[in-house]
């Protein structure tokens, strides 16, 4: 089921950068948040009368999670793609790879896309539906890029430590935190200014909650609305008799390898995924993957923070060529799946198989795209 999540006032999502009043004075606000977020605020508005919140945790599982605005979702701008002048993206063409350490056949190429420096979406870019769409299907035509600066306000508050006994301040332990408040566009639609609003939105079952009500997200326990979305987002399943396709990660993931997954052999960069009855045997030919960023966590059971993992960043995108099996395989076992590795409870290290073969927290969640003849289509591998 999807919910539709509404800040009441500002929201606070912390980041892995350390936070003391004392020490480091200043954090700043992550936005969209992790996906680990939706399963703590989920996981305490569920009404159900199990006492055991261990229990409802194991329940719960988080799918597609991010932003939405005007009922469109809003989707991390592909890193295999330049932004041109104009706002809009062109995807780069994949060419031979350099004889030297690069280890992978083919690399990306932004020579000739655009003219100068490209330009800097401050926040990052975000795709709607239609956009990510288009890039799925590998249409050639350019797609709006949206900034995500454009989408929310920041807005810094500061403070100073008060003494618990005696109610005074205390000197010198000043702090200053910047938080998140999504702003409403007004944009003109038939004719006629309509509000369209900056939301969050996260795929979630296996919890009983009552809708529309309040629920407490962040870092700070923001109160925030919560309601059932009435329609799914409108992302395709791309079909293709091709042996090559793109893998394209719409929130971040937590890999064994590092950058790649485990069922990945980091040497041949050869690997088997399996699932039930399918099954697809490929080889990574080259990939666009933004910088490490740690996703960590608070513990509640434990009253401590969760261990710090790197993870690749949404948008990160994969090239695949399918030495076994078919295109078709590869959306059964990837397109709306969560493929990170990491598992909250286990690590790397899980025996049950068949039943932990996606990740149940958000993380990896995936869509399958065409390579098409623009970017390289049909290539002699």
């Amino acid at each position: 089921m999807f919910y539709k999540i509404d800040a009441i006032d500002t929201l606070f999502f912390r980041n892995a950068s350390p936070f003391d009043a004392e020490l480091s004075q200043s954090a700043v606000s992550l936005f969209p948040p992790f996906p680990s977020v939706y399963a703590g605020a989920l996981r305490y508005a569920d009404i159900s009368d199990h006492p055991d919140k261990t229990a409802i945790s194991r329940k719960l599982k988080i799918g597609f999670n991010g932003i939405m605005v005007d009922g469109k979702v809003m989707l991390p701008r592909p890193l295999d793609t330049i932004v041109l002048p104009s706002n809009e993206i062109q995807t780069m063409p994949l060419i031979t790879a350099p004889t030297g350490s690069y280890s992978l056949p083919f690399v990306l190429s932004g020579e000739g896309l655009g003219k100068g420096k490209e330009p800097e979406l401050k926040g990052g870019g975000y795709l709607d539906e239609d956009g990510i769409n288009q890039y799925l299907q590998s249409n050639p035509g350019n797609i709006p890029c949206t900034s995500l600066a454009s989408l929310i306000d920041r807005e810094r508050h500061v403070g100073i430590q008060i003494d618990s006994a005696t109610g005074t301040t205390q000197a010198g332990l000043w702090y200053a935190i910047e938080k998140v408040r999504p702003i409403s566009l007004n944009k003109e639609k038939q004719g006629s200014l309509q509000e369209q609003k900056c939301s969050l939105v996260v795929e979630a079952d296996g919890v009983a909650i009552t809708t529309p009500s309040v629920i407490r997200l962040g870092g700070e326990a923001k109160a925030a609305s919560i309601n059932v979305l009435g329609t799914t987002p409108a992302i395709r399943t791309i079909t293709s008799t091709e042996k090559h396709f793109k893998l394209y990660l719409a929130t971040p993931s937590i890999f064994k390898h590092g950058w790649i997954p485990w069922w990945i052999d980091p040497d041949s960069k050869e690997g088997v995924f399996a699932y039930k009855k399918r099954r697809i045997r490929v080889r990574l030919i080259s990939a666009a993957v933004g910088r490490h960023i740690a996703i960590g966590g608070f513990a509640f059971e434990q009253r401590k923070p969760k261990e710090m993992r790197y993870a690749v960043p949404a948008g990160s995108v994969y090239f695949f060529e399918i030495l076994e099996g078919e295109f078709d395989d590869a959306v059964k076992l990837f397109h709306q799946k969560c493929i990170s590795d990491y598992r909250e409870g286990y690590g790397f290290v899980y025996e049950n198989w068949n039943r932990m073969r996606y990740c149940d927290r958000g993380l990896g969640y995936s869509l399958i795209g065409a390579i098409g003849a623009n970017q390289g289509g049909h290539m002699d591998v």
